[in-house]
């Protein structure tokens, strides 16, 4: 699992509830080494508590929460439509997504988040109701299951959805020489409902470096207990799309939309972990405990812009989404048009 901006926010109350404690203990050797360091010993148990406290997020659990619970969504979105291909029937797709937001929220290097965001992959079908006398109808529906993890954690995604698009304005019928250097591709509106669910949780032990200031050696926190860590939501996306298709090769595409979430993401935390120097000197221990749950944020707008490689029925393409949360998603696949 690896790894942001623009708009607007409703101003919508989310429902949070935090609860979280970092205890920092010098040892013996802790203490006589922060006087060796030219600092007392309840300055460098404070400096290291202060580390630990940014790494966890554990003074804005709240924040941290909503973060990962818009990132997992987000990196859902857009991923099982098609925007310009124009089926005559059915079409067949793969592909992968990473989303982030508020990166300062999930990718600081010491957090067991770090690598940020998330990172979705979907397989898609589709299928345009031409002949059942409806070509402006096309359905869709993706989903997909995976083991996933981040540096630190080790879980499993679950996604899906379904979608109805509906071709607003019909382009032109033109089969000269110009609709064949550039042609509109149409007005399009869809939506639908998707799904994500993301869980992890901590694999052994977690490992974390960190500068302390007056501190020259970087420190080593290595924890072990629970972590756990989750985000469930379900979305309705709104969205309105055109495009062009240029010189039979290439289609370039566009579009606004608003989303609508509900969800919830939680955190369960319980670490006992040593501080160490590079030379395995433990100079402290550390107790983490975390608790929370927030939701994800309930509205936003959001743009898109894409473009793709028309080879025939095969279609490879790539495509952006940015959020007003802020939040960005940045995908690429392959789609079969038959």
């Amino acid at each position: 699992m690896r790894r942001a901006l623009i708009l607007v926010t409703l101003a919508l109350p989310s429902v949070a509830l935090a609860d979280s404690a970092v205890t920092v203990t010098l040892t013996p050797e802790g203490q006589a080494y922060a006087q060796a360091a030219g600092i007392t010993p309840a300055d460098l148990q404070m400096r290291i508590k202060d580390q630990v406290d940014t790494a966890y997020d554990t003074t804005n659990v709240n924040k941290f929460l909503r973060s990962f619970g818009d990132a997992t969504t987000f990196a859902q979105r857009g991923i099982g439509v098609d925007y310009m291909s124009l089926p005559g029937s059915f079409m067949l797709g793969l592909g992968a997504q990473v989303g982030v937001a508020s990166s300062d929220e999930l990718t600081l290097d010491q957090r067991p988040t770090a690598g940020g965001g998330a990172v979705n992959a979907s397989i898609m079908i589709g299928y345009n109701l031409k002949e059942q006398g409806a070509p402006r109808w096309t359905l869709f529906a993706n989903g997909f299951y995976e083991n996933g993890n981040t540096d630190q954690l080790k879980g499993n995604i679950a996604t899906g959805g379904f979608h109805i698009q509906y071709r607003l304005v019909e382009p032109e019928v033109d089969e000269g020489v110009g609709a064949a250097i550039v042609r509109w591709g149409g007005l399009d509106l869809t939506t639908g409902v998707e799904f994500t669910r993301w869980s992890f949780g901590a694999d052994n032990t977690i490992t974390q470096q960190y500068t302390v200031q007056g501190i020259s050696d970087p420190l080593t926190l290595t924890s072990m207990g629970k972590f756990d860590l989750s985000s469930t939501a379900g979305t309705i996306p709104i969205e309105l799309t055109t495009g062009i298709r240029i010189a039979l090769l290439f289609s370039v595409y566009a579009g606004v939309g608003f989303d609508i979430t509900g969800g919830k993401s939680t955190v369960d935390a319980d670490l006992t972990g040593t501080m160490t120097t590079p030379d395995k000197t433990n100079i402290g221990n550390v107790h983490i405990t975390e608790t929370g749950s927030n939701t994800s944020s309930p509205g936003q707008f959001r743009g898109l812009a894409g473009v793709q490689l028309n080879l025939w029925k095969l279609k490879v393409y790539a495509q952006a989404n940015v959020s007003q949360i802020p939040a960005a998603s940045l995908g690429f696949g392959v789609r079969l048009v038959l």
